[in-house]
């Protein structure tokens, strides 16, 4: 357990002190920042004068605005950030005759793997932590209003549905960071993975739900237990993927 600390304080060190952790966490509190803003500034309008609705504080996180929620452009960068933060994890240390004098210490080797792994854990759970309360702290000042606890345990369990997503892109990223010695293959390799899951995993799902329960104009009233058929064929197939795994979760 010794060695993992040890690689984990390390590991910690060195993303805090990284240009590539600081250019993410300001692309995502920016992005954050104006979304919250948008959708603030609109619901001030729409409330002024009014009792506010219930669960209002939640919209800042979920109300698209102009442009798209915060939780749309989590599901849809959240990704990236596991992929940018572990694609070389491994393969960097090879890269740069590292990972001997790692694998030469008393430390097992797994021990390196489960502490880059953690420290990405942390540093992801420390940026989407920080983000939130930037958020609610604009949105109180927009809004004016306080959170209440059922908004408050909501937020807990979307921070730890988004801490899973983005660990789970973490943990594949740094997967392919030991199978390729290259960290443009490794890159690569996350990359593809992603955008099967994400895009192509649900473009195939509607055309193997058609190939099954084929629904058209003709028979859509005509025969309920084949849209019923249909919808769980397409339902079933799009599980597959991550993203919609990930925006179920987020919007029940």
């Amino acid at each position: 357990m010794s060695g993992i600390f040890t690689v984990f304080r390390k590991e910690l060190e060195d993303y805090f002190s990284s240009t590539r952790f600081l250019i993410i966490f300001a692309l995502i509190a920016m992005v954050g920042v104006i979304i919250a803003s948008m959708v603030g500034m609109t619901l001030q309008e729409e409330t002024r004068g009014m009792t506010k609705p219930t669960l209002i504080f939640l919209m800042l996180f979920t109300s698209t605005g102009k442009l798209f929620s915060f939780v749309q452009f989590i599901g849809f960068f959240g990704p990236l950030i596991g992929i940018i933060l572990g694609f070389d994890a491994i393969n960097r240390e090879r890269v740069s005759r590292t990972l001997s004098k790692l694998v030469s210490q008393p430390i097992f080797r797994d021990s390196i793997i489960n502490g880059k792994f953690l420290a990405g854990v942390t540093t992801i759970a420390m940026m989407l932590v920080a983000i939130v309360l930037i958020i609610s702290g604009l949105g109180i000042w927009l809004v004016g209003v306080v959170p209440g606890v059922e908004e408050i345990w909501r937020l807990v369990i979307y921070l730890i549905a988004s801490l899973l997503y983005v660990s789970f892109w973490l943990g594949i990223s740094i997967l392919f960071s030991v199978v390729f010695r290259s960290t443009s293959t490794s890159a690569l390799a996350s990359l593809a993975i992603w955008i099967f899951f994400s895009f192509f995993v649900s473009l195939g799902a509607g055309v193997l739900a058609d190939a099954i329960a084929p629904v058209n104009q003709q028979n859509v009233g005509a025969d309920p237990a084949m849209i019923m058929k249909h919808e769980e064929v397409l339902r079933v197939t799009s599980s597959f993927s991550p993203m919609t795994l990930y925006s179920d979760a987020t919007s029940t």
